[in-house]
């Protein structure tokens, strides 16, 4: 036995911090009642506590538009945490900032004990 497996459950991300996974809605699409469409207006909502690492940010001037496109990792401490491609993250409190799930949520595993402490989400952030 080791301390990990002391640790169990009850691990904490000591600098975490609250965020929202908001996923949205199923609903009939009004041209099409045979498919469904997105309702970002009433989405599913879970509360998550996570610790935010901003990655890089690239700024792409256009003549007509200026974007810039962000990535970042946010690490959660629930590693059952429900988040998939897709959903949306905001902080919480609401800071005006929203990312997209861009990439598969990794459950990170220890190869020797199979301890799964947390849960990886890489994000995007488009803005422009």
């Amino acid at each position: 036995m080791s301390l990990l497996d002391d640790l169990g459950g009850g691990f904490r991300l000591g600098g975490a911090t609250l965020f929202e996974r908001l996923r949205a809605a199923r609903i009939p699409d009004a041209y099409n009642p045979m498919q469904s469409a997105e309702d970002w207006e009433h989405p599913d909502v879970l509360e998550l506590r996570g610790a935010l690492a901003s990655s890089s940010s690239t700024r792409t001037p256009d003549v007509l538009d200026n974007q810039t496109t962000s990535v970042a990792y946010l690490t959660v401490d629930n590693p059952m945490a429900d988040v998939r491609i897709g959903d949306r993250i905001r902080a919480k409190p609401d800071d005006g900032r929203m990312w997209e799930v861009s990439g598969f949520p990794s459950r990170d595993v220890n190869a020797f004990t199979g301890w799964r402490p947390t849960l990886e989400i890489q994000l995007n952030e488009w803005r422009g």
